[in-house]
C-alpha cells in the first residue's frame, strides 16, 4: 500500500527544515515526504535526511504547481516573509486545492486578529482565505522565534549587553524552531486529528529579565539590560537590509509587548503539548544548548 504523500513547500526555511527533519526522524516509515525548495542545489541538508524526496517548487501563481501538488494529501505551506506573502500563500493553496489535495496546513502568527498592524493584515488576510477555501485544514500560528537571539551575538560577547526597546518586565512568548518542527510533524502524520483548528504553539512565556539572567548563569558572567528607544532599534535592522515594513511590523510588535497586549500575558500554552505529548524546550534548555555561541 502506498503511503500518504505529505509536501513542505518552503523547505530550506527554519521551520520547514526543522518540520522535514523531524518528519524523516519520526515517520519515514510512514509517509512519503517531499520537500518542496526554489532552488535544489541549496537544500543540501535536507537530501541527507531518510525518505525525503526534494522537489524544485515555488510559491505563488505557477501553474506547475497544480503538477506538482498531484497525488499529494497534505501540503504544509511555510508562509515565506516577505511582503506579498499573503498573495503568495492563497495562491499556492489555491493551487492545491486544484490539484486535489485533501488538506492544508498552514503557518500563521499570533497577532492574526489584529488586522490594524502590518503583520495581523498580511496573516489575516491568509487565515481568511484558507477558512473560505473549502478544503480541511489546520493553522499553526507562531510567535518569535528564540533563535532571533542569535542576532543579539555580537553585544553580549562584546558588551555583555542585550539592547531592547521593550520593557524587560513585560511577558512575551517564544517558540523554539525544533518545537514547531515537532508539531507540524505530528500534524502532517495525522491531519486528521486536526481538521479545521487553529493552534497557538508555544515554548514558553518569558521578560528581558528573564533572558539577562538566564544568559549570566550559562556565560558564567553578568550580562545588564539596555533599553534603547523605538527609534533607536529600527536603525540597525535598517542597516542590515530590512526592508521599511518588516521593521515597522517588528516595531509594532515591540509596542504590544510594552502595552501587555493579551496576547502575551495570556496565552493558551498548552497546544504544544496536546499536539505532540512531549513538553516544549524552556529558555533555559535554549540556552544550555547554544550558550558555546555566545562566548
Amino acid at each position: 500500500m502506498a503511503k500518504p504523500v505529505v509536501f513542505v513547500i518552503g523547505a530550506t526555511g527554519s521551520i520547514g527544515a526543522a518540520t522535514v527533519t523531524q518528519l524523516a526522524d519520526k515517520y519515514a516509515n510512514k509517509l512519503d515526504i517531499r520537500a518542496g525548495v526554489r532552488n535544489p542545489e541549496k537544500a543540501g541538508k535536507l537530501k541527507a535526511l531518510p525518505g525525503v524526496r526534494i522537489v524544485q517548487a515555488e510559491m505563488g501563481p505557477d501553474k506547475k504547481l497544480v503538477e506538482t501538488f498531484q497525488g499529494v494529501e497534505t501540503v504544509y505551506i511555510n508562509t515565506p516573509g516577505c511582503e506579498n506573502r499573503a498573495a503568495l500563500t492563497i495562491a499556492t493553496a489555491e493551487a492545491a486545492k486544484i490539484a486535489g489535495v485533501k488538506h492544508l496546513v498552514v503557518i500563521s502568527i499570533p497577532t492574526a486578529d489584529i488586522t490594524d498592524a502590518v503583520f495581523g493584515r498580511q496573516f489575516g488576510e491568509i487565515e481568511s482565505a484558507i477558512k473560505q477555501l473549502g478544503i480541511p485544514y489546520t493553522i499553526i500560528r507562531l510567535p518569535m522565534f528564540i533563535e532571533n537571539f542569535f542576532g543579539l551575538k555580537g553585544a553580549i560577547k562584546a558588551q555583555s549587553s542585550i539592547f531592547s526597546p521593550v520593557d524587560p518586565t513585560k511577558p512575551l512568548t517564544f517558540i523554539v524552531a525544533q518545537n514547531a518542527g515537532k508539531a507540524g510533524a505530528a500534524i502532517l502524520a495525522d491531519p486528521s486529528k486536526h481538521v479545521n483548528k487553529t493552534y497557538e504553539v508555544i515554548s514558553g512565556r518569558i521578560t528581558y529579565n528573564d533572558v539577562v539572567t538566564a544568559f549570566s548563569a550559562a556565560l558564567g558572567r553578568e550580562l545588564k539590560y539596555v533599553r534603547v528607544s523605538y527609534d533607536d532599534a529600527k536603525k540597525p535592522m535598517v542597516g542590515m537590509g530590512m526592508e521599511e515594513w518588516q521593521v515597522n511590523g517588528l516595531m509594532e510588535l515591540c509596542k504590544m509587548i510594552d502595552d501587555g497586549h493579551s496576547i502575551f500575558t495570556e496565552p493558551d500554552m498548552g497546544d504544544f503539548t496536546r499536539i505532540t505529548g512531549e513538553k516544549p524546550t524552556d529558555l533555559k534548555t535554549w540556552i544550555g544548548l547554544v550558550s558555546e555561541a555566545f562566548k
